[in-house]
């Protein structure tokens, strides 16, 4: 959605409470007293009433919004910035198009989006050929020394997963359906964008995690979580990497040696390394380095707009990146507090 048609869509408060109201009735409401689905809609109290127990449900009860002072309208402009832009954006920038006084709040407002998306993510397992590898961030950790809270740099483990397929498997699979109209535009589309691309791998979804450390147990509890057991793992080969054929139906290991890390690099793992540095740029470009309590709530919103990436180019509505956060907004709650990272202010950059 363009920002002249979030205006034309968003004028005032009134519009976003209505098409929230719209949007819950959609998703579905519980009651938290007796479990019922079906409710009322008070006009002049702006609740939800429960039919069978008479139990009355705010507006943004058990949304991502419960307990937020802020007006819907900045949470739906927020969400709109948040879904038109590739790139990540501050508080700081947010709360300056908002005249908002107060930074906290805006901050926590984009922290809570980031950890819905997360949340939604989190419902899907990867599958089929997946490019699995281990990267590092760059972030800053509080720490006390001498009874003074000082920042100090490290990088973070994460743990990248990305689903690929080499474009010529794809495409013989697209031939091997000729008889459809769609396998032949598809695999028409595929080959000349093969022809531009140097990378001959096409990735579909990915998934990235901020892990404390490299060792296998850790790895073994998000591949678990993340990865369907009949995916095959393609990987460096990595001591810490190489039992995963324990976990999944099959595991690739391609060494690295002098000579083959380009080999690796492009070929064997390229889409891992392309949105790592995709990613990391993108945070350290506006951030240079954030808190690395909240490096996986960028990570989230990354890998979010990643796996929703053709989104942007649908002219069809019911892929408005816009219309699908506020359905999440609708869906989850968050239990992140500005008092879990605030840290001290006169210490901590929080961006």
């Amino acid at each position: 959605m363009l920002l002249k048609d979030f205006f034309s869509r968003f004028p005032d408060e009134e519009s976003c409470v209505s098409y929230f109201k719209e949007i819950r009735q959609t998703v579905g409401i519980t009651c938290p007293q007796c479990g019922s689905t079906v409710h009322t809609w008070l006009n002049g109290r702006g609740e939800f009433q429960c039919r069978k127990c008479g139990c009355r449900i705010s507006l943004t009860k058990g949304t991502v919004m419960e307990n937020s002072r802020l007006p819907m309208y900045a949470w739906f402009f927020t969400a709109h910035l948040m879904t038109s832009f590739k790139q990540v954006l501050s508080a700081k920038e947010i709360q300056h198009q908002l005249e908002m006084r107060g930074y906290p709040p805006v901050w926590l407002m984009m922290m809570k989006l980031r950890d819905i998306m997360g949340k939604r993510d989190a419902m899907y397992k990867l599958s089929d050929q997946i490019e699995l590898d281990i990267s590092f961030f760059p972030t800053s950790v509080l720490i006390k020394s001498g009874g003074e809270k000082l920042l100090e740099t490290k990088k973070t483990t994460v743990l990248v997963l990305a689903v690929s397929k080499a474009v010529d498997e794809i495409l013989s699979e697209y031939l091997s359906n000729i008889a459809h109209n769609e396998s032949i535009n598809k695999a028409s589309r595929l080959i000349k964008k093969a022809a531009r691309q140097s990378v001959k791998k096409a990735v579909h979804y990915i998934k990235m995690f901020a892990i404390p450390n490299q060792r296998f147990e850790t790895i073994k509890t998000f591949v678990t979580a993340s990865i369907d057991r009949n995916a095959i793992a393609v990987t460096d080969g990595g001591n810490n990497l190489f039992r995963l054929r324990e976990l999944l139906k099959a595991h690739e290991a391609h060494r690295e040696t002098e000579d083959g890390m380009r080999e690796v690099v492009t070929n064997v793992l390229p889409w891992v390394h392309i949105v790592t540095g995709e990613c990391r740029n993108g945070i350290q470009a506006i951030h240079k380095e954030v808190d690395e309590r909240f490096l996986q709530l960028y990570l989230n919103e990354y890998c979010w707009k990643f796996n929703r990436r053709f989104f942007r180019d649908s002219k069809d509505p019911k892929y408005d990146l816009f219309d699908h956060l506020i359905k999440i907004d609708a869906s989850y709650t968050s239990d992140i507090k500005w008092r879990d990272y605030a840290g001290a202010p006169n210490v901590v950059n929080i961006s």
